[in-house]
């Protein structure tokens, strides 16, 4: 009986991750297929995609300095170089349907190295939980700072910060992370470490670097088609808008189409003044469709890089 509910489930995220995926895909296309966007294409000019691979790369460089750091704070004492590859290659488990297959790469590649499962599960995702909830708590301290619709915005920061906002709090956290462990270990098994509120602390604000650096991702992203319209603060927030929200579309992998949605609608209207609703909408799309190729592309070429990199080519 368990197992056919668990094979329902899983029929159903990946249902709808395909519904929800299609439906972009649809929308897009109407949008691209209007006839200005082509009579006056935009230009292209490559050279920028230097700083937006830059900036990604960065971003999570600062992100996977973060998960190292709560492994060190719960005694684990191997390589950085090999928990940023295992950071680094988890990231394709995100296009997995629910996304706990990123953690599980984790835990598979270092739980080898001096550093046991469950510790490695728990800082995973506490730094996955962590970063989230900056990217939040970004957008909400920046919103002021960028022209867009706050009213319509504030409830869904707040519903944002409240999702990844309280379970990372570490006297919550810290009894999840114990109940769920438990019925996994032993009886003479170590004690599970605890998370203190310091690393939450600096936690949000390493996690806020590195959404700057993705919002230079994106503004750099501009730059290449031309467009000098947008500042840094927004482009951040527009990138931490929609990062955190597609994340936490669990069926949406890697949150595939509700990101690209989003960010196209902040967008479109940014350009509705230089472009006017048409162009606008349609350009926005290019921008978010080649925003989330060349991350991937970018994702897939680190971990490719990697996986190239031998485990034992170093020593501890």
């Amino acid at each position: 009986m368990q197992l056919a509910w668990n094979r329902l489930a899983r029929v159903a995220r990946w249902t709808l991750a395909v519904v929800i995926v299609g439906a972009v895909i649809g929308h897009f296309s109407r949008l691209l297929s209007r006839s200005e966007l082509w009579q006056n294409p935009p230009s292209f000019q490559p050279v920028w995609l230097v700083g937006t691979t830059g900036g990604y790369l960065l971003a999570f460089l600062i992100w996977g300095g973060y998960w190292t750091r709560l492994l060190r704070a719960t005694g684990s004492e191997t390589a950085t170089w090999r928990i940023l590859k295992a950071y680094f290659v988890s990231q394709l488990g995100k296009y997995v349907p629910g996304k706990a297959l990123a953690i599980v790469i984790r835990v598979m590649l270092i739980r080898h190295h001096g550093v046991r499962p469950e510790v490695a599960a728990i800082t995973a995702t506490y730094e996955t939980l962590t970063v989230m909830a900056a990217g939040a708590m970004l957008t909400a301290v920046l919103m002021p700072f960028v022209q867009t619709e706050a009213g319509q915005l504030w409830w869904k920061i707040l519903a944002l910060l409240v999702l990844v906002g309280i379970p990372i709090l570490p006297d919550v956290f810290n009894r999840l992370a114990y109940r769920a462990a438990r019925p996994f270990l032993s009886s003479q098994a170590p004690p599970i470490p605890r998370l203190a509120s310091s690393h939450l602390a600096s936690g949000v604000i390493q996690a806020s670097i590195g959404w700057v650096f993705l919002g230079c991702s994106l503004l750099t992203l501009l730059r290449a088609f031309g467009h000098e319209g947008l500042s840094l603060l927004t482009c951040t927030m527009y990138v931490a808008f929609s990062y955190v929200a597609g994340f936490l579309t669990l069926p949406a992998p890697g949150g595939l189409g509700v990101r690209e949605a989003l960010l196209q609608q902040f967008l479109a209207k940014s350009f509705l003044p230089s472009l006017g609703e048409s162009q606008g909408e349609a350009f926005a799309v290019v921008i978010a469709i080649t925003l989330r190729f060349w991350w991937t592309v970018t994702e897939v070429g680190l971990a490719g890089l990697a996986l190239a990199f031998p485990w034992e080519t170093r020593r501890e």
